[in-house]
């Protein structure tokens, strides 16, 4: 009996077995006088070549494909070829995919070194590190436009876990950087260390910041200059390794440009020649730098705001001057400045606003636009968690339902914590009266869910802030209040 076996498509739907070109045909094809064949799999078997780590540095550099299998064929029909199709994952759900025909050469699977690098790259890491990588092996049967996958689609061939040590990325990126210049007299050892913003490693995490304030004096002095120095120059006190602009002819003015190495003191560097707050960003792995300006506050101008008193406006903050957030209520119409007034930079949205009609959740793009008068509009108005990205031009706005206390009270369980009841329209100000409360820590959860929370201190309430406290058991009424910048909190005890 021969070890494959054709199967036709009208005995597909009893056997659990599916054929179809690539499995992308939105329907079944009509029926033809030679029905499409289907594989069963006696006939295949797939060995595991790869012992230990997969050493993609050696093996680019001996110019040599990573083998991962030896196969098995037997009665396999002339008129077909064997295809193998490997879906590699960063973990065992598959949740992610990419997906590598493999090339079939005398009994050998094989891979270009280049290609798996990629495919880790993209789905595990850029780090330098080895990390697992987990693959499964799907096996078709092609002849012509045809292709069918045999044993059906939920059949592989192998399914494992490699390690891969990737091959070293095009530039190398230290842990840290460091900004000099002549605001330090271009002394290396008084070089400020810029911020890696972003959890995890350098190469999946290439960004790094520093937020500088220009003054008048240094204006009138010239300018703000600075260059960039890697963490193996700042400790060696050598300018060996610092880096400039590209040219100084198109990017002193610009607010963007490439980075080039420089070992000398004062070589290409940038010179910031406005007064103001920046926040100087680099690129290590593209070496890429962007000067842009930097907020203390984003304001936002809304629907039910004046724009005459900035004042009393709300406003979301930042500690990083890269990522701003805050809870207010809107009702239609808002955007965002970066200063109390409407004549500096603005905030507009570019593209429309993008709503989840089940949670009332949006988010969208912006723009600077200082001359326009386009505005974002909420479809749903009521309380929201706003979050601002200037680096990014995007914006976010959570709708917050419904707010609980909850705490050691009732042992800090989403569930069965108390309602605060909104005593405006607004819904920016909400309470809880007369309520028994022991001694201990407590905060604010949203809709009976930790996925976000209001604590910190009772004169600055913030989304994810710290535990509040209790001292003495009793009784005690809680007014949380987001009409203010900061959000504060009123207790009071009965």
């Amino acid at each position: 009996m021969k070890k494959f076996s054709f199967i036709a498509l009208t005995a597909l739907a009893c056997m659990g077995i599916v054929s179809c070109d690539e499995y992308t045909l939105p329907n079944p094809p009509g029926q033809s006088n030679e029905p499409e064949a289907v594989f069963q799999t006696d006939g295949l078997q797939l060995t595991n070549l790869v012992d230990g780590t997969i050493d993609l540095p050696a093996l680019t550099a001996a110019g040599q494909p990573v083998n991962l299998f030896s196969y098995l064929l037997e009665d396999f029909p002339a008129s077909y070829e064997l295809q193998l199709v490997s879906e590699f994952s960063a973990d065992d759900t598959f949740a992610k995919t990419e997906t590598a025909t493999l090339t079939l050469d005398e009994g050998t699977a094989s891979l270009r070194a280049g290609e798996l690098q990629q495919i880790f790259n993209g789905l595990v890491s850029k780090d330098l590190v080895a990390k697992p990588l987990y693959t499964r092996v799907a096996a078709y049967a092609v002849s012509g436009t045809s292709t069918a996958r045999i044993g059906g689609p939920d059949v592989y061939f192998y399914e494992g876990e490699y390690t891969v040590l990737p091959n070293p990325q095009a530039n190398l990126i230290e842990e840290d950087y460091y900004i000099v210049g002549n605001f330090c007299d271009w002394d290396i050892k008084k070089a400020v260390k810029m911020h890696h913003l972003n959890e995890g490693n350098v190469y999946d995490n290439p960004d790094f910041y520093l937020k500088v304030d220009v003054t008048e004096a240094d204006v009138a002095a010239g300018g703000y200059s600075w260059k960039l120095i890697p963490e193996s120059s700042y400790k060696a006190n050598s300018w060996e390794g610092a880096f400039g602009v590209a040219d100084l002819s198109s990017t002193v003015s610009s607010t963007t440009g490439n980075l080039l190495e420089a070992p000398e003191a004062e070589t290409r560097a940038y010179t910031i020649d406005t007064e103001s707050s920046f926040m100087i960003k680099v690129n290590m792995e593209t070496r890429k730098f962007e000067v842009m300006l930097a907020f203390d506050n984003l304001w936002i101008p809304a629907t039910g705001y004046s724009t005459t008193n900035f004042n009393q406006m709300l406003r979301l903050a930042t500690t990083d001057y890269i990522h701003y957030s805050g809870t207010l209520y809107l009702q239609t119409n808002f955007w965002f400045t970066g200063q109390a007034n409407l004549r500096g930079i603005v905030y507009r949205p570019d593209g429309a606003i993008e709503t989840d009609e089940a949670t009332k959740n949006f988010n969208g793009k912006m723009q600077i636009d200082n001359a326009g008068s386009s505005m974002m509009r909420v479809a749903n108005r009521g309380l929201y968690y706003v979050t601002a990205d200037i680096a990014s031009l995007t914006y976010t706005g959570t709708y917050i339902g419904s707010i609980q206390i909850i705490g050691q009270y009732n042992n800090w369980d989403a569930a069965t914590a108390l309602e605060l009841t909104a005593t405006n329209a607004k819904c920016n100000v909400w309470t809880i009266d007369n309520l028994d409360m022991p001694a201990g820590e407590y905060k604010f959860c949203v809709d009976h869910a930790w996925t976000y929370s209001y604590g910190g201190a009772e004169d600055d309430i913030v989304q994810n802030g710290g535990n509040l406290n209790i001292e003495e058991a009793g009784k005690y009424s809680f007014e949380l209040h987001f009409d203010t910048y900061p959000a504060h909190l009123v207790v009071t005890k009965k």
